[in-house]
């Protein structure tokens, strides 16, 4: 029988039994308060990943618009867009029942978003269990899940693309899926669970091409086990699972090693990967940047702290058990990609990130429990959760693209015959999207004088060179003869560096007193200006 501590008058602190602590009004008081707040927590975390102002940017339009084609033609405008075709599949089922509105298409990312907080929850709890097992629990015993799932909830990350047409959502979700699926399988290596994990790595591969980074680095951590490990049959039943998830691809292979040769990021440099790191991190605090650099904190405290008492924390250099294959496996991957972007002359955005994010926020809420006074940590994920809202305002509020004002003005002067111009042709997607088009007026983009809706980046920097400016303008100025002009333009995107001002002076040349409508507004995501040269 378990003994119940004396109170200072020799009464147990049992409610009668003996045998059950006596909840105090003040604990009862703070655990409504916190059950509460985690409340509040969820309703804002859903509303933020439901509602946004801003319209469509130009590579949400875009997945919309290859979303939208006949399944038979899915793998040709792959062909030209570079990306693999499991988000535009389930994107055009979704959009063949729900329809293909903003609110709508977005809708599926969101529930990709929310979906993966419950995930990572489960993760969280597995991690707290063995902190229990290393003899580093105290009185909350699911610290790191809580905190994890908070984490994620709030995340202005995780909430930006929660509010985009993108596969990012998707991507959070099966990475933080694969790596519960890992532990179940790890725990108990029975078919069932060996299945999950060759699906999850099959999907992964088809949603987008960072997850070779994060399969790499599974498969070492996997042939690691296997040889030096404890859990060596484990460790090769997972690696079995792991290539056939892999062997799942092979029907993709070919579109993808021409992808590879023909087309690429011409919009961006290639970073370092030390640059690229920063970036990330910066990328994963959204606007706030005291967030990412806190998170980051965490993941160090995680690894590197342990608790001495209330006030004090004690160092190891060595590293502390916990997370260390956790944050190992987070950070190789993120360099791993960065790696092959940089040999590979790709350039790096923080939303490829995404697959090891999950990782991430693990190893973030695991070094929340270094810290042993209750309301420390409460505190600190209270911040942490305060600040990602305020991204999360922040993302509400911010239109990320100039389109709807440069539609609007178009629509408002534009007649039957005139001519819409786009330069680059990534300005065009989501311009085009919310354009009277009944009007019957022509558009066209540079390189190609192609159609709007979609951007072909096989060989794009050598299509472009080939381009003569003189020519270009002179063409469209033929296009248009006894309509107006309308020239929508931005400034040194795609590589071009001043063609596209180049183009607008050549029209010029031949259409004099252009009027300049609207100017870029670089402290909008995806900026254009436009100008309109009348017929005469």
């Amino acid at each position: 029988m378990r003994v119940i501590p004396a109170t200072p008058a020799g009464r147990t602190t049992g409610n009668g039994d003996g045998l059950r602590p006596r909840i105090t009004p003040r604990a009862d008081v703070v655990r409504t308060t916190v059950g509460l707040a985690i409340g509040l927590a969820v309703v804002a975390g859903i509303a933020f990943r439901l509602y946004t102002r801003s319209d469509l940017w130009s590579d949400e339009a875009l997945s919309v618009n290859i979303a939208n084609l006949p399944l038979h033609d899915l793998r040709a405008a792959l062909r030209q867009d570079g990306a693999p075709p499991l988000y535009y599949l389930a994107l055009h089922v979704w959009m063949r029942l729900f329809g293909s509105g903003d609110a709508t298409v977005r809708a599926m990312s969101a529930l990709f978003s929310l979906a993966a907080i419950p995930v990572v929850w489960f993760a969280g709890r597995r991690l707290d269990l063995r902190r229990e097992r290393l003899g580093l629990h105290h009185e909350d015993r699911s610290t790191v899940a809580w905190a994890a799932a908070l984490l994620l909830l709030s995340s202005p990350f995780a909430i930006r693309y929660a509010t985009e047409a993108r596969m990012y959502s998707l991507v959070m979700l099966l990475g933080a899926a694969g790596y519960l699926a890992m532990l179940r399988a790890f725990e108990n290596p029975s078919v069932p669970r060996l299945a999950v994990i060759s699906v999850i790595t099959g999907l992964l591969l088809y949603t987008h091409y960072w997850a070779f980074a994060l399969i790499a680095v599974a498969v070492s951590f996997l042939v690691f086990t296997a040889v030096r490990g404890t859990d060596r049959t484990a460790a090769v039943r997972l690696l079995v699972a792991v290539g056939v998830g892999c062997a799942t691809f092979i029907p993709w292979v070919p579109t993808f090693l021409y992808q590879q040769r023909h087309t690429g990021t011409p919009w961006g440099a290639a970073l370092s990967p030390w640059k690229g790191t920063s970036t990330a991190i910066l990328g994963f605090g959204g606007s706030q940047r005291y967030l990412a650099w806190g998170l980051l904190v965490l993941v160090l405290l995680a690894v590197f702290a342990r608790p001495r008492d209330g006030r004090h924390l004690d160092v190891d250099l060595w590293t502390r058990p916990g997370v260390r294959p956790e944050v190992i496996g987070a950070f190789a991957t993120l360099w791993c990609g960065l790696a092959l972007s940089y040999v590979g002359n790709s350039t790096f955005d923080p939303r490829y990130a995404s697959v090891m994010f999950p990782l991430f926020v693990l190893a973030a809420a695991f070094g929340v429990t270094v810290f042993e006074s209750r309301p420390l940590r409460y505190g600190i994920v209270a911040l942490a959760v305060l600040l990602g809202f305020a991204g999360g305002v922040s993302n509400v509020r911010t239109n990320r693209t100039q389109a709807k004002q440069i539609a609007t003005a178009i629509n408002a002067q534009v007649h039957e015959g005139d001519l819409v111009v786009y330069c680059p042709d990534s300005s065009a997607p989501d311009v085009h999207r919310l354009l009277d088009t009944w009007r019957n007026f022509g558009e066209v983009t540079f390189p190609d004088l192609g159609a709007p809706e979609r951007v072909n980046w096989v060989d794009y920097l050598a299509r472009a060179d080939r381009v003569k400016t003189p020519v270009f303008a002179r063409q469209v100025v033929e296009r248009a003869v006894g309509h107006d002009i309308f020239y929508v333009w931005s400034s040194g995107q795609n590589g071009l560096n001043d063609k596209c001002e180049r183009i607008g002076d050549g029209i010029a040349a031949l259409r004099p007193s252009p009027k300049r409508l609207i100017e870029p507004n670089a402290a909008i995501f995806e900026h254009a200006g436009l100008i309109v040269y009348r017929a005469g």
